[in-house]
């Protein structure tokens, strides 16, 4: 009878919270608050090391039996190592690149995700991202917006290598698959706030469990806000600030004794900041053919190039010199800022059609609003100036069928996968001899049939074997003219077509196919090995100057990759040990560069490479509350074949935002405070080795990042019944301004950089129950 109360008062406290977080939500979005499913990942605690499952092959496994290279977050982990923001796994996960760079234009949360050397750092509703982020099962068309915040994530877990088989969309370098808490019968509730550096205000809540039998809940939002960091005095600002709201649910339907499980979810998005936090940092004098230098030579009369480089030319404001060059003040003068809305809704419907077989529906609906601008050249001077309207939206529809027979020696994954994307990239441009209309309109479609197929030779020994066939149709029509001309340079008429308006079709057909190879020499070591070929539909180029004939595309890319591993549990599970070694053929490699050839940056295929390396991970928890986690990554890549016609490359050029060493470690020791409570101080490094940050393909080697480290501790305290925490932190506590964006083209002559904000100090409280 007493239980019956308590559940009843539980049951009226969840419900009036809900009720109530619902309208703070509203009201602070002015917007219905929505939500979000939550599937099965996750981490349990056990003597010595918590045991990892995870979702990678659309079942819930053991980290340790499942065949592949991954790296898993468990909601512990995350929380431990301060990690909020969804970029900053690069900093633990070997071989990851996950950065936030504003690419050809001024949006401020766009994702450059790179697994292995594998990926892509344009927005561009032109081209598709070579690593597919998934959250809760459902693809992330777009990059924009794949930067954001972290509010209920259960997992996150980094597959490498190609995952064609059983994941949606150009998964050619690897996947990352996020999974939100689900409801369920268990009351949750979570808040913590968080104050720090440049008026860092991160607000958090969930609250997630039964409405009535059979009949589960949750809401969860986030508020995100802090100062920007590179001055921008001509527009009164600063950029690189952050000020960013969400909100995410789910309303689970799953009867007691019944073999359905419904959920509904949604979220929204809203991200806004004045622009992200780039500065120029010089120019090439000696890009005759640049705009930046024949600013120089009109304001010389078209005399003497160096006019506006000599010391009495310093202060001169009709020149680009020296006054514009900073590594912490931006100089515009045109309108900067980046405005981004992102709406999600999913059902998932999952049926147990008897007990060793599942069908599973999964539906999912987004869209993207968005508009951005950069004065690019960082001045008062119209030389780069770029705008664009970007709209986006989404349609996906995955049929599952999971089963296993023979007692469990066979397991099989099959389904259907259709998306459809359609959308706009509208990009007005003001350079200094030209004001045009760049971007278009873009209508995709992509339907796939896949499975996987698992069999238990003899004890231990597992074949696994897929294959996935993808059609993949795109139409793009650019809508791109003259608006202006400066003469004598551009005697082009207003009205001058850059391409062809009409609509331009890219149709693909590919198989690719998986096989895998496991043995579990010992219940606690297993060996493996796998076949895999990933692909990525070809495209366009959307930034056409001069006028081409006919709109420039670029053909599919594949990747044929080989991996080999293991994975062990020793010394009564304290000690986890896990590790894989690749080598991968990289075709038709598709390349963003700028070159002297065209005004502003294009796609092509720049040719063959070769990639080599491994990674090794571990983690260590020999008791006394004592935890201990390393990683180390290699990524050898080298280019073996390039096409004619790209400038710039030669076979020693590196990969851009590709590191060769990647390695990390971390420590921490939990302190029984008795009745107190427990005091937990954490500290972590990572490094990475140099690389190249023009986002435009070319080794320039004055944006080229030597390598770095990092170092971050906090200081946590929990009260005895873990319900009340405090944090303490230090994120960069040796201020490394690391550069984290750079942007180099001929036909424009400047360097454009960002850096990072550098050391940041924090204080967070916590509570959850």
């Amino acid at each position: 009878m007493a239980r019956s109360r308590r559940r009843a008062r539980h049951l009226s406290a969840f419900r009036a919270g809900t009720s109530a977080f619902l309208s703070i939500a509203a009201a602070s979005l002015a917007l219905p608050a929505c939500a979000q499913e939550a599937p099965q990942a996750q981490a349990q605690a056990t003597a010595g090391l918590e045991v990892i499952t995870v979702t990678a092959r659309k079942q819930t496994e053991d980290l340790q039996s499942t065949p592949i290279s991954i790296t898993a977050f468990s909601a512990e982990r995350l929380e431990a190592q301060g990690i909020t923001q969804i970029n900053r796994i690069q900093d633990f996960t070997p071989n990851l690149t996950f950065a936030n760079v504003p690419s050809n234009s001024g949006i401020a949360s766009n994702a450059a995700v790179y697994i292995r050397g594998i990926g892509q750092s344009d927005f561009a509703p032109t081209t598709e991202p070579g690593v597919g982020i998934y959250i809760d099962g459902v693809y992330l068309g777009r990059t924009a917006g794949g930067v954001f915040d972290l509010i209920d994530v259960a997992s996150v877990e980094v597959l490498r290598g190609p995952q064609g088989t059983l994941f949606g969309r150009n998964t050619v370098g690897g996947a990352i698959n996020l999974t939100t808490i689900q409801p369920d019968e268990t009351l949750r509730v979570k808040a913590d706030a968080k104050y720090g550096t440049d008026n860092l205000v991160n607000l958090r809540a969930m609250i997630s469990g039964p409405l009535t039998e059979g009949l589960y809940a949750k809401i969860s939002g986030g508020l995100f806000s802090q100062d920007g960091y590179v001055d921008a005095p001509e527009l009164g600002t600063t950029f690189g600030n952050k000020d960013s709201k969400m909100v995410r649910g789910a309303l689970r339907f799953a009867p007691v004794g019944s073999r359905l499980d419904v959920t509904l979810a949604a979220d929204y998005t809203r991200d806004k900041s004045n622009g992200a936090p780039v500065v120029v940092t010089g120019m090439d004098p000696n890009a005759m053919d640049g705009f930046a230098v024949l600013n120089n030579l009109i304001a010389s009369g078209m005399t003497d190039p160096g006019y506006c480089l000599t010391p009495a030319q310093a202060n001169n404001t009709a020149c680009y010199n020296s006054r514009l060059f900073s590594r912490d003040t931006n100089y515009s003068t045109g309108e900067t800022f980046s405005d981004l809305e992102l709406w999600s809704a999913s059902l998932t419907v999952s049926y147990d059609l008897t007990d060793e077989i599942e069908v599973k529906s999964i539906s999912a609906w987004r869209r993207i609003n968005g508009t951005f601008a950069q004065d690019r050249d960082g001045s008062n001077l119209d030389i780069n100036y770029v705008y664009d309207d970007f709209k986006q939206k989404q349609f996906s529809q995955e049929l599952q069928l999971v089963g296993s027979a023979l007692d469990g020696r066979l397991n099989w994954v099959t389904g259907l996968y259709y998306f459809t994307e359609s959308g706009r990239d509208i990009n007005p441009i003001d350079f200094l001899v030209v004001h045009a209309q760049s971007g278009g309109y873009y209508d995709y479609e992509n339907w796939a049939g896949f499975a996987q197929l698992g069999y238990e030779v003899v004890d231990g020994l597992t074949l696994t074997g897929g294959l996935r066939y993808t059609d993949d149709k795109k139409s793009f029509l650019p809508d791109q003219y003259v608006i202006e001309g400066l003469a004598p340079f551009v005697t082009l008429p207003p009205g001058t077509r850059l391409a062809p308006y009409e609509w331009a079709d890219n149709n693909v057909q590919k198989w690719t196919p998986m096989v895998n190879a496991s043995w579990e020499a010992t219940p606690d070591l297993m060996l493996y090995a796998t076949y895999s070929q990933g692909f990525k539909g070809g495209g366009y180029t959307q930034r056409v100057f001069p006028p081409e004939e006919s709109l420039p595309s670029f053909r599919p890319e594949t990747v044929d990759s080989y991996e080999a591993g293991f994975k062990l549990m020793a010394l009564n599970n304290m000690l986890r040990l896990n590790g894989s070694a690749y080598y991968a053929d990289y075709n038709d490699m598709q390349l963003l560069v700028a070159d002297a050839t065209r005004v502003g940056p294009f796609f092509t295929n720049a040719g063959k490479a070769r990639i080599q390396g491994f990674e090794l991970e571990t983690n260590f928890a020999p008791g006394n509350g004592i935890r201990l986690n390393a990683a180390l990554g290699l990524t050898d890549a080298d280019y073996k074949e390039l096409n004619e016609g790209v400038q710039g490359l030669t076979l020693d050029s590196k990969f851009v935002f590709v590191s060769k060493w990647t390695a990390s470690a971390s420590g921490e020791k939990d302190f029984d405070l008795g009745t107190s409570g427990t005091l937990t101080p954490h500290v972590d490094w990572s490094y990475r080795s140099g690389f190249f940050t023009n986002a435009n393909g070319i080794n320039t080697p004055e944006l080229y990042q030597p390598g770095y480290s990092l170092f971050n501790a906090n200081l946590r305290w929990r009260d005895a019944d873990e319900h009340l925490s405090l944090t303490l932190g230090i994120d960069n506590i040796g201020d490394k301004k690391f550069r984290i964006f750079g942007d180099y083209q001929p036909s424009f002559g400047f360097f454009m950089q960002g850096f990072d904000r550098g050391r940041q100090y924090y204080a967070k409280i916590g509570y959850a129950f």
